[in-house]
């Protein structure tokens, strides 16, 4: 129970804390003022609102030491909690202790991280994992958390800009997905890049789920997304989708066509993982198995490579910049191959005003009579695999599927009431088979518009049975289907 003590002049409320401990707080001119302070301590340890006064006072250093080990997440989410924590956090604010953050320094610190060259998101995650760590010490040791950024704060017309900018090129209709699935095939030389785009738009799954998609999970006119390979640190090692999600997605005729075929190409399904030295962390590495969609040469796809240098050149018609002395350069093409033509190893661009003198040696394009150069115009500018899953919602939207199929295939949670007595039928899941099978059609029919030919066989055949004026026909023969 709180009392107050008279110590000299002055009177300090003492009181028990959550464990037990006395606490006190010193510095009251009277007994009443004294004995209210610890009252209302009691209070708010009962109210699960109390603070505790030393708890404050330690570093952010020694909270986090406390923090991080107990935390439950995929390893590749604590890999990138470390990374910032060692990087850009405890450098910083280390030192100081928990009472002494204010949002204002905070602030101030994201911006010089932008400022030290670092890119806009990097700061953004940085502050993210300070702000999840700070969480966790409200209301123990903080009444508040001092990173979390709160709404209405910044300059309004950038976020405005910026949101209107994101929704502009965020998803792909399915003409777009179509063309960038095309291209990206051509790029790699691989059937089986036409696929996994393809399948990336027409199911909503995530880069991840895609990766780590066996074979025997495949089914007519369903697809089992129960499983990701996460990559961390150039391996990858398998686990549960985000969040949990598992779930069953319908998916179209065309694509289950598609993917039959893809399976009994002969191309390789068994990854070449090795078992390796235990690290220590207990995490499920990747020692080899069957997966739907592997590399030639049996190895995961990296998703920095494929985004470097086949997705990105896909959809923006330039490879990105790797470096200083390695500026962006548009993908240029010999078009009198089939559409979209044969990808040429790249150049620099042509500056307007200057003498362009082509790039000599080993490696270099030979430009000929007979070359018909050209170069791709861009699809949709910074579209991503990811964006793709955002396509698929929005068709959803457009074809009016109800938003709990909706939720079921993008493998999120209906909240509420409306979660639990809400149900997925078999024909919604007709319903979104039809949708996206018309979907396909008429985007093949646009595509036909272009040329009737096309450098991936698999587009090949579908646009050569494509009947003038009718509904584009199944991907494959009917002995395939």
């Amino acid at each position: 129970m709180a009392y107050a003590e008279k110590r000299g002049n002055l009177y300090r409320a003492r009181w028990r804390g959550p464990d037990g401990s006395l606490e006190s707080q010193p510095g009251f001119t009277s007994e009443k003022a004294a004995l209210k302070y610890g009252r209302d301590q009691e209070a708010a340890i009962r109210a699960q609102r109390y603070v505790d006064p030393r708890g404050a006072r330690m570093t952010l250093t020694d909270w986090v030491n406390r923090w991080f080990p107990a935390l439950d997440l995929e390893p590749n989410t604590l890999d990138n909690y470390r990374y910032h924590f060692e990087v850009f956090i405890l450098p910083t604010f280390g030192k100081d202790p928990l009472m002494d953050l204010t949002e204002q320094a905070i602030s101030k610190w994201e911006q010089s991280i932008v400022a030290a060259g670092f890119g806009k998101k990097t700061a953004t995650n940085a502050r993210g994992a300070l702000s999840a760590a700070l969480s966790d010490t409200v209301p123990r040791y903080l009444t508040l958390n001092p990173a979390a950024k709160k709404k209405g704060k910044g300059r309004k017309g950038k976020s405005r800009i910026e949101r209107v900018e994101k929704d502009a090129k965020v998803w792909a209709t399915p003409l777009q997905a179509l063309l960038i699935a095309e291209r990206a095939a051509t790029i790699s030389g691989l059937d089986a890049m036409f696929t996994a785009v393809i399948t990336l738009a027409y199911t909503g799954c995530r880069w991840g789920e895609m990766l780590g998609l066996p074979p025997d999970l495949i089914h007519s006119g369903a697809i089992d997304l129960h499983w990701k390979l996460y990559e961390l640190n150039g391996r990858f090692y398998r686990g549960r989708p985000k969040d949990g999600s598992m779930r069953t997605v319908a998916t179209p005729p065309f694509l289950n066509g598609l993917l039959r075929h893809h399976l009994a190409s002969g191309i390789p399904l068994k990854c070449t993982c090795l078992p390796r030295a235990d690290d220590g962390r207990r995490i499920p590495w990747c020692t080899g198995g069957e997966y739907a969609f592997v590399t030639a040469e049996g190895a995961h796809y990296r998703r920095s490579n494929v985004s470097e240098r086949i997705f990105r050149p896909a959809a923006d018609g330039w490879y990105p910049q790797r470096a200083p002395r390695r500026p962006r350069m548009p993908v240029l093409v010999d078009h009198q191959f089939p559409w979209p033509g044969k990808p040429l190893p790249a150049w620099p661009a042509a500056v307007p005003g200057e003498q362009y003198e082509p790039p000599q040696g080993r490696g270099r394009p030979r430009v000929t009579d007979e070359t018909r150069l050209a170069s791709w115009l861009p699809v949709l500018l910074d579209l991503t695999p990811h964006g793709l899953r955002h396509g698929y919602q929005t068709w959803m939207d457009e074809d009016g599927i109800p938003y709990v199929a909706q939720s079921r295939q993008m493998g999120h949670e209906v909240p509420g009431m409306r979660g639990i007595y809400s149900h997925v039928t078999d024909r919604m899941l007709d319903e979104i088979r039809g949708a996206l099978q018309r979907r396909w059609e008429e985007s093949l029919r646009a595509r036909a518009a272009l040329s009737l030919t096309s450098a991936v066989p698999v587009l090949a055949a579908a646009l050569k049975a494509l009947p003038k004026g009718a509904s584009a026909p199944n991907l494959l023969p009917e002995s395939d289907r």
